[in-house]
Protein backbone atom coordinates (compact mmCIF):
# COMPACT_ATOMS: atom_id res chain seq x y z
CA UNK A 1 0.00 0.00 0.00
CA UNK A 2 1.26 3.45 -0.91
CA UNK A 3 2.12 5.45 2.22
CA UNK A 4 -0.65 7.88 3.12
CA UNK A 5 1.71 10.80 3.56
CA UNK A 6 3.18 10.42 0.08
CA UNK A 7 -0.32 10.32 -1.47
CA UNK A 8 -1.39 13.45 0.43
CA UNK A 9 1.71 15.38 -0.67
CA UNK A 10 1.14 14.42 -4.31
CA UNK A 11 -2.47 15.62 -4.12
CA UNK A 12 -1.41 18.92 -2.50
CA UNK A 13 1.24 19.60 -5.10
CA UNK A 14 -1.21 18.69 -7.89
CA UNK A 15 -3.64 21.25 -6.44
CA UNK A 16 -0.87 23.87 -6.44
CA UNK A 17 -1.05 24.44 -2.69
CA UNK A 18 1.95 25.22 -0.48
CA UNK A 19 2.31 24.11 3.10
CA UNK A 20 1.73 27.67 4.27
CA UNK A 21 -1.49 27.83 2.28
CA UNK A 22 -2.57 24.48 3.74
CA UNK A 23 -1.79 25.79 7.22
CA UNK A 24 -3.96 28.86 6.59
CA UNK A 25 -6.86 26.81 5.27
CA UNK A 26 -6.82 23.85 7.68
CA UNK A 27 -5.45 25.65 10.80
CA UNK A 28 -2.96 22.78 11.12
CA UNK A 29 0.63 23.80 12.04
CA UNK A 30 3.23 23.41 9.30
CA UNK A 31 5.24 21.01 11.48
CA UNK A 32 2.22 18.68 11.75
CA UNK A 33 1.60 18.90 7.98
CA UNK A 34 5.24 18.01 7.28
CA UNK A 35 5.07 15.07 9.69
CA UNK A 36 1.88 13.83 8.02
CA UNK A 37 3.44 13.99 4.54
CA UNK A 38 6.58 12.16 5.80
CA UNK A 39 4.29 9.53 7.25
CA UNK A 40 5.89 10.29 10.64
CA UNK A 41 2.71 9.34 12.46
CA UNK A 42 4.34 9.37 15.93
CA UNK A 43 4.66 13.17 15.73
CA UNK A 44 0.93 13.62 15.18
CA UNK A 45 -1.49 13.93 18.07
CA UNK A 46 -3.33 10.74 18.89
CA UNK A 47 -7.00 9.96 18.97
CA UNK A 48 -9.60 12.29 17.49
CA UNK A 49 -7.13 15.13 16.93
CA UNK A 50 -4.98 13.09 14.57
CA UNK A 51 -8.01 11.91 12.64
CA UNK A 52 -9.36 15.47 12.39
CA UNK A 53 -6.04 16.63 10.88
CA UNK A 54 -6.23 13.92 8.22
CA UNK A 55 -9.90 14.66 7.47
CA UNK A 56 -9.25 18.40 7.03
CA UNK A 57 -6.22 17.72 4.78
CA UNK A 58 -8.22 15.27 2.62
CA UNK A 59 -11.05 17.77 2.13
CA UNK A 60 -8.65 20.49 0.94
CA UNK A 61 -6.94 18.28 -1.67
CA UNK A 62 -10.14 16.59 -2.94
CA UNK A 63 -9.83 13.12 -1.34
CA UNK A 64 -12.59 11.10 0.31
CA UNK A 65 -12.23 12.09 3.98
CA UNK A 66 -13.71 8.86 5.41
CA UNK A 67 -11.53 6.59 3.26
CA UNK A 68 -8.48 8.72 3.98
CA UNK A 69 -9.12 8.57 7.74
CA UNK A 70 -9.56 4.78 7.49
CA UNK A 71 -6.21 4.48 5.68
CA UNK A 72 -4.62 6.69 8.34
CA UNK A 73 -6.03 4.53 11.12
CA UNK A 74 -4.80 1.35 9.46
CA UNK A 75 -1.30 2.70 8.92
CA UNK A 76 -1.26 4.05 12.47
CA UNK A 77 -2.09 0.60 13.87
CA UNK A 78 0.58 -0.97 11.65
CA UNK A 79 3.15 1.53 12.91
CA UNK A 80 2.22 0.70 16.50
CA UNK A 81 2.64 -3.03 15.82
CA UNK A 82 6.07 -2.44 14.27
CA UNK A 83 7.08 -0.32 17.24
CA UNK A 84 5.98 -3.03 19.67
CA UNK A 85 7.95 -5.61 17.67
CA UNK A 86 11.08 -3.44 17.81
CA UNK A 87 10.71 -3.01 21.56
CA UNK A 88 10.24 -6.76 22.01
CA UNK A 89 13.32 -7.45 19.89
CA UNK A 90 15.39 -5.16 22.09
CA UNK A 91 14.04 -6.73 25.28
CA UNK A 92 16.28 -9.53 26.53
CA UNK A 93 14.44 -12.64 27.62
CA UNK A 94 15.85 -13.91 30.92
CA UNK A 95 16.42 -17.64 30.64
CA UNK A 96 16.88 -20.20 33.40
CA UNK A 97 20.66 -20.13 32.90
CA UNK A 98 20.61 -16.35 33.19
CA UNK A 99 18.73 -16.56 36.46
CA UNK A 100 21.22 -19.13 37.82
CA UNK A 101 24.13 -16.90 36.81
CA UNK A 102 22.53 -13.87 38.46
CA UNK A 103 21.90 -15.90 41.61
CA UNK A 104 25.56 -16.98 41.75
CA UNK A 105 26.63 -13.38 41.27
CA UNK A 106 24.34 -12.26 44.07
CA UNK A 107 25.70 -14.92 46.45
CA UNK A 108 29.31 -14.08 45.59
CA UNK A 109 28.65 -10.40 46.22
CA UNK A 110 27.02 -11.22 49.55
CA UNK A 111 30.02 -13.36 50.57
CA UNK A 112 32.41 -10.54 49.67
CA UNK A 113 30.41 -8.13 51.78
CA UNK A 114 30.49 -10.51 54.76
CA UNK A 115 34.27 -10.98 54.42
CA UNK A 116 34.76 -7.22 54.21
CA UNK A 117 32.71 -6.68 57.36
CA UNK A 118 34.67 -9.37 59.23
CA UNK A 119 37.97 -7.81 58.16
CA UNK A 120 36.84 -4.41 59.37
CA UNK A 121 35.81 -5.90 62.73
CA UNK A 122 39.15 -7.73 63.07
CA UNK A 123 41.18 -4.62 62.26
CA UNK A 124 39.12 -2.57 64.72
CA UNK A 125 39.69 -5.18 67.45
CA UNK A 126 43.46 -5.22 66.87
CA UNK A 127 43.65 -1.43 66.90
CA UNK A 128 41.58 -1.26 70.09
CA UNK A 129 43.82 -3.84 71.79
CA UNK A 130 47.00 -2.01 70.77
CA UNK A 131 45.66 1.33 71.99
CA UNK A 132 44.55 -0.16 75.31
CA UNK A 133 47.95 -1.85 75.78
CA UNK A 134 49.72 1.42 75.01
CA UNK A 135 47.57 3.31 77.51
CA UNK A 136 48.22 0.73 80.23
CA UNK A 137 51.96 0.82 79.55
CA UNK A 138 51.99 4.61 79.62
CA UNK A 139 50.08 4.81 82.92
CA UNK A 140 52.24 2.19 84.73
CA UNK A 141 55.46 3.69 86.14
CA UNK A 142 58.62 1.69 85.42
CA UNK A 143 59.90 -0.49 88.24
CA UNK A 144 63.42 0.49 89.25
CA UNK A 145 65.33 -2.08 91.23
CA UNK A 146 67.46 -0.50 93.92
CA UNK A 147 70.91 -1.88 94.50
CA UNK A 148 71.30 -3.38 97.97
CA UNK A 149 73.21 -1.19 100.39
CA UNK A 150 76.16 -3.10 101.80
CA UNK A 151 76.07 -3.52 105.54
CA UNK A 152 78.85 -1.89 107.54
CA UNK A 153 81.77 -4.17 108.20
CA UNK A 154 83.15 -4.15 111.73
CA UNK A 155 86.78 -5.05 112.09
CA UNK A 156 87.76 -5.79 115.66
CA UNK A 157 91.46 -6.00 116.34
CA UNK A 158 92.61 -9.29 117.84
CA UNK A 159 92.92 -9.53 121.59
CA UNK A 160 96.56 -9.90 122.58
CA UNK A 161 97.44 -13.19 124.20
CA UNK A 162 99.61 -11.62 126.88
CA UNK A 163 98.36 -8.92 129.24
CA UNK A 164 99.58 -5.42 128.57
CA UNK A 165 102.22 -3.92 130.84
CA UNK A 166 100.74 -1.58 133.42
CA UNK A 167 103.00 1.25 132.40
CA UNK A 168 101.75 1.13 128.78
CA UNK A 169 98.03 0.09 128.62
CA UNK A 170 97.70 0.58 124.84
CA UNK A 171 100.98 -0.90 123.81
CA UNK A 172 100.59 -3.92 121.55
CA UNK A 173 96.80 -3.39 120.97
CA UNK A 174 97.06 -0.83 118.18
CA UNK A 175 97.04 -2.12 114.65
CA UNK A 176 97.45 -0.53 111.24
CA UNK A 177 94.86 -1.09 108.51
CA UNK A 178 95.91 -0.45 104.92
CA UNK A 179 93.43 -0.29 102.05
CA UNK A 180 94.50 -0.67 98.42
CA UNK A 181 91.80 0.95 96.24
CA UNK A 182 91.40 -1.13 93.07
CA UNK A 183 88.37 0.68 91.59
CA UNK A 184 86.40 3.86 92.28
CA UNK A 185 84.27 3.53 95.42
CA UNK A 186 82.76 5.48 98.28
CA UNK A 187 84.26 4.57 101.66
CA UNK A 188 83.11 5.58 105.13
CA UNK A 189 85.45 4.73 108.03
CA UNK A 190 84.59 5.05 111.74
CA UNK A 191 87.59 4.39 113.99
CA UNK A 192 87.15 3.56 117.70
CA UNK A 193 83.69 5.17 117.87
CA UNK A 194 84.91 8.48 116.51
CA UNK A 195 83.37 10.67 113.78
CA UNK A 196 82.97 8.85 110.46
CA UNK A 197 85.16 9.90 107.56
CA UNK A 198 83.51 9.61 104.15
CA UNK A 199 84.99 10.29 100.73
CA UNK A 200 85.25 8.96 97.19
CA UNK A 201 88.42 7.02 96.50
CA UNK A 202 89.78 6.51 93.03
CA UNK A 203 91.33 3.32 91.74
CA UNK A 204 95.05 3.19 92.55
CA UNK A 205 94.82 5.16 95.81
CA UNK A 206 95.80 3.81 99.25
CA UNK A 207 94.30 4.53 102.65
CA UNK A 208 95.90 3.80 106.04
CA UNK A 209 94.35 4.06 109.50
CA UNK A 210 95.44 3.10 113.04
CA UNK A 211 92.88 1.25 115.15
CA UNK A 212 92.91 0.52 118.88
CA UNK A 213 89.51 -1.08 119.56
CA UNK A 214 87.32 -1.33 116.45
CA UNK A 215 86.73 0.09 113.01
CA UNK A 216 83.46 0.30 111.04
CA UNK A 217 83.59 0.32 107.24
CA UNK A 218 80.75 1.28 104.87
CA UNK A 219 81.76 0.75 101.24
CA UNK A 220 79.68 1.10 98.07
CA UNK A 221 81.81 -1.37 96.09
CA UNK A 222 83.21 -4.08 98.34
CA UNK A 223 85.16 -5.64 95.49
CA UNK A 224 87.10 -2.42 95.01
CA UNK A 225 89.12 -2.86 98.26
CA UNK A 226 92.06 -5.01 99.27
CA UNK A 227 92.71 -4.95 103.04
CA UNK A 228 95.98 -5.54 104.87
CA UNK A 229 96.33 -5.63 108.66
CA UNK A 230 99.75 -4.69 109.94
CA UNK A 231 101.09 -5.31 106.45
CA UNK A 232 99.53 -8.79 106.22
CA UNK A 233 96.74 -9.47 103.68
Amino acid sequence: MEPLGQRLRQMREAAGLSLREMERRTKIPVTALEALERNDLERLPGGIFGRSFVRAYALEVGLDPDATVADFQEQLEEAEREKAARVAARTHVVTHDDRRFLERQRRALMALRIVAVLLVIAVAAVVTWRVRLWLETRDTPPVVEEAPVPAPVAIVPPTPADPLPASSPTAGTEMVLEFDIIDDTWLEVTVDGGAPITRLYRGGEQYRVRVSREVLLDVSNAGALQLRIDGQP
